[in-house]
Order: structure tokens, then sequence, then C-alpha cells
């Protein structure tokens, strides 16, 4: 990586980091503060049954899109979990669970939030608790009451995904997305802030860089900010070589460094598919790792399935929120056998099915 390209992802995580200490002192409290020292402290202990508990939860409201991206199981309609949507007073259940040891809640993963009829009042409910909450959309709509709605709710973080300034380089992945409909309510959110005097949502504009629109990657700065945008990232997307025709960038700056050839990348196993070779994939991709998720985070999707992280979500659940006790889950044997695997220790039950195994997101 050169010089340049380290300043740059510098600045991204700092920007980050001050944004979630940002949280932290606004919804702060003894007992979360406490937590989280416990939480770390475990953490780095690679202990298996924790004392603490997770403060950063992503909860999936939807899996549906409006979108057909092609690198995306919704977009391309084989994500295992049938869609559905969470009824706001399981979510308001939920909360009021998790609570005392939550910092800050993201409300998406596989769907765009902004289809849940009740995202704004489960954005105000986890307010209510003093959770900050974040939101990522491909803001081709609103929810109802418009862009003042959103600002008023409350809303802390706002990523507003796209991947293009023009119709035709936006579209290419952003399929049946307009590009002018998600510059125009982001500036509306952003002219929202000003006139009600806030703050909030701090707006972040990613931008997936591929093949077909780096050529842009120079202006999307100087747009984005323009048009109200608090921080601007360029991201480097993961692609699924076997299910897309998008390209990688051919700039190495984001082009991700394992990407090889695409008959290369179409033979290789992937621990993503339901019925993945674990034991294969582990060969390919043995552990320890330095995965925080199984410690610090957890995902739970629309029907309270839960999984370890926002990447290893396809199957293979580790509990159900809406059926068990949280804190029998996360301290339950599944949980226990995946932090013993990150960890590099041996598992209680070498024969159980555990999505991370193999995993490569944390080398």
């Amino acid at each position: 990586m050169t010089s340049d390209g380290m300043l740059k992802r510098l600045a991204q995580r700092t920007f980050r980091v001050r944004r979630h200490l940002h949280a932290l002192a606004r919804y702060g409290s003894p007992r979360r503060y406490a937590n989280i020292a416990i939480t770390e402290a475990e953490r780095l202990l690679r202990r298996d049954h924790l004392a603490g508990r997770p403060y950063i939860l992503l909860v999936d409201p939807v899996n549906a899109c409006n979108l057909r991206c092609p690198c995306c199981p919704t977009g391309r309609g084989d994500l295992p979990l049938k869609t559905g949507k969470m009824r706001l007073e399981q979510f308001q259940a939920l909360v009021d669970q998790i609570a005392p040891h939550t910092v800050k809640m993201l409300l998406y993963n596989w769907g765009e939030p902004f289809l849940h009829k009740d995202i704004l009042p489960m954005i105000r409910h986890a307010h209510g608790h003093r959770i900050a909450t974040g939101v990522s959309s491909n803001l081709n709509i609103l929810p109802e009451g418009g862009a003042e709605a959103v600002v008023a709710s409350g809303l802390d973080d706002l990523i507003v995904s796209c991947d293009g300034l023009e119709q035709a380089t936006y579209e290419k992945y952003r399929v049946r997305g307009n590009v002018e409909t998600v510059l125009a309510n982001m500036k509306a959110i952003a002219d929202a802030k000003l006139r009600l005097g806030r703050k909030t949502p701090v707006i972040e504009f990613q931008y997936l860089v591929f093949a077909h629109n780096e050529h842009e990657v120079n202006d999307v700065e100087r747009t984005a900010r323009s048009l109200g945008a608090n921080f601007v990232r360029l991201m480097t997307p993961y692609i699924n070589f076997r299910e897309s025709d998008v390209r990688p960038a051919t700039n190495p700056k984001y082009r991700k460094a394992f990407y090889e050839d695409d008959e290369t990348e179409k033979a290789k196993i992937d621990p993503f598919e339901r019925d993945a070779d674990l034991d294969a994939c582990a060969a390919q991709n043995p552990p320890p790792l330095s995965c925080f998720w199984p410690w610090r985070s957890i995902v739970i999707n629309w029907n309270g399935q839960v999984d370890p992280c926002c990447f290893k979500n396809y199957h293979d659940a580790f509990g159900n929120a809406f059926e068990t006790p949280f804190a029998e889950i996360w301290n339950g044997e599944v949980y226990r056998d995946a932090r013993r695997w990150i960890a590099g220790k041996p598992l209680a039950d070498p024969a159980r099915r555990i999505v991370c195994r193999g995993c490569a997101g944390y080398r």
C-alpha cells in the first residue's frame, strides 16, 4: 500500500473511531463502560465463557431490497432466509432485553431498512433506551414523512450506498436504482438537518469502486460533500466471480490483494456457500483469527435468528433471540466453540458445524 493510501485508510479509521467514541460519550453509562471493559479484557484473553455482553448490535428489520445488486445474495434472490420483516413489538422486546449493555445498534444487514414501515419508530424506541443508531441505505426511497422525519427520529449515522455519479455508471451495479433520486434524497436530509438545527444523522457517502466506475473516483468526494455528505469513503468491494459480471478495479488501491484472475476465483472454495465443506475451507484459512465479533458484537435477523457476524449469516444459526433468553445463546456451546475456533483452541465438539471455520475475513 502506498503512503497516500495508508494515510487515507488511517483517516477513515480515525473518523469511524471518533464517531463510535462520540456515541459512547453521548450514550454511555457506568454500567455500559464497565461492560465494555470486561468484554475487551475477555476478548484479549480469548475466553470462551463470557461475563461481558455485546455492546454493538446489528439488527436486520427486513431482509428485502428494492434493488438487484449482482454481488448481493438479497439482490440475486438466493438468500437462504425467507423474506420477512421484524414486528415492531418484537424489536421493542429485544431492545428492552439488551439495552443495559448496548451502546450502538445498526439497523441493517441484508435488506433496505427504509422499506420497513416502522423503521423510524424503531429508531425512536432505541433512543428511548439511550442507544445510538445507524442505518445503511441505498436511499432510493425515504420512509413516511421524508427527510425531516428521518432527521427528527434522532438517527445518529446514515450510510448512503451509491456507486456512481451518472446513471449509466450507477445502474451497472445498483440495478433498478436511480442515482438522481439518491443524490436528491441525501441533499434533502442534509437540508433538513440545517432547518431543524441538528448535527445528526452524520452522513457517510460510500462508493464501491469497480472497473466500470473507477473513472469517477476523483469527482466522488467533491460531489458528495457538495450535497451534504460529512464523510466520503471509497470502498474495495467483495466480488462474487461466479454470480456477477462486474469486475474489480484495475487500480490496485481499490482491488483486494487476494483477487487473482476470474477462473482462479471461480475455482476457490467459498465458505459462504450453504453446503460448503468447512474442513476444506478451514485448511484454506486456518486459525487463529483476529476476529472480534463473538466477543463484541452480534447479528440478529428479522426472524430472531442469531448469527456471529455480518459476513457469516447465511445458515447454521447460533440461536433465536425470540425463543431463547439472550444470556443462554451468548454463552451457549455453539458460541463458545466459535470463540475457541477463532482463538485456535480445540472445540468441545470437533464435529460441530460452525460457519466461522474457514473464514478469511480477519487474518
